[in-house]
C-alpha cells in the first residue's frame, strides 16, 4: 500500500486546514497510536528557529534551542502516555546525511529521550516499496484517518491528502509497523553515526 497510496483519491487539504484538521484530531485521542514514516532526506522549516539557526551555521545556538524544548515535550508524551497514546515513528537515513537530516536527528534523538518511539532505517529496507521511486510521508493517527503529506519543489510543507478508508489505513499502518520492528533505535543510530564521530559534513 505504501507504494501505491500516492495514487488513490483523497481529500487535498491546504496547510491550514491540514493543520486544523490533525490538530482537532490529535487533540482527541484516546487509546490510540500515532504512526509517522518519514522518507524525504531534505525539507525546509522557516517556522523553526532552531533550523534556521542550523542552517545558518549557529549549530550551537540551535542545540540550545532544541534543548529548551525538552520540558514542553516531556510534558507532551506523558500526557499521551496518560491518554494511553503513543507515537511511532520511522526514519528513513541516508548517507551521506544531508544537513537537514543532521539537525533531524539532534531533534528526533531529544524527542526520542522524552518519551517518542523513533527507530531508523536504510532505504534498502524500503526497496520493495520503491521500484518506481520513494514513497511518501505518511502519518496515520489512531484508527481515523491517514495523511500524505505533501511539500512543495524546497522540501516545504503545503499541505495534505487525507485518506479515512479503514482497510487503506491498516494496510498502511502494518506496514510502517514491519518496518519500525526491523528499525534501529534513533538513539543508538545517533551514537554511532552522529556522537562517537563528531558532527559529519553534510551534503
Amino acid at each position: 500500500m505504501l507504494d501505491s497510496v500516492s495514487s488513490l483519491p483523497g481529500d487535498h487539504l491546504s496547510l491550514s486546514e491540514y493543520g486544523d484538521d490533525f490538530g482537532d484530531r490529535f487533540r482527541s485521542l484516546r487509546n490510540a497510536d500515532v504512526w509517522k514514516l518519514e522518507r524525504q532526506q531534505t525539507f525546509h522549516e522557516p517556522e523553526s528557529e532552531s533550523w534556521m539557526a542550523f542552517l545558518q551555521g549557529r549549530r550551537e545556538e540551535s542545540l540550545r534551542l532544541m534543548e529548551a524544548d525538552r520540558p514542553a515535550l516531556r510534558q507532551m508524551f506523558e500526557g499521551l502516555a496518560q491518554a494511553g497514546c503513543r507515537v511511532r515513528r520511522v526514519r528513513v537515513v541516508e548517507q551521506p546525511l544531508s544537513t537537514y537530516l543532521l539537525w533531524e536527528l539532534h531533534s528526533a534523538r531529544i524527542r526520542a529521550q522524552c518519551g517518542e518511539d523513533i527507530r531508523v532505517v536504510t532505504p534498502e529496507a524500503l526497496s520493495a516499496f520503491e521500484p518506481e521511486g520513494p514513497v511518501p510521508e505518511i502519518v496515520i493517527l489512531g484508527e481515523e484517518v491517514t495523511y500524505r503529506i505533501l511539500y512543495d519543489a524546497h522540501g516545504e510543507a503545503e499541505g495534505a491528502v487525507r485518506y479515512t478508508d479503514r482497510a487503506l489505513l491498516e494496510q498502511c499502518r502494518s506496514e510502517i509497523a514491519a518496518l519500525h520492528e526491523r528499525a534501529e533505535p534513533v538513539e543508538d543510530y545517533f551514537i554511532r553515526e552522529v556522537a562517537e564521530v563528531g558532527t559529519p559534513r553534510a551534503r
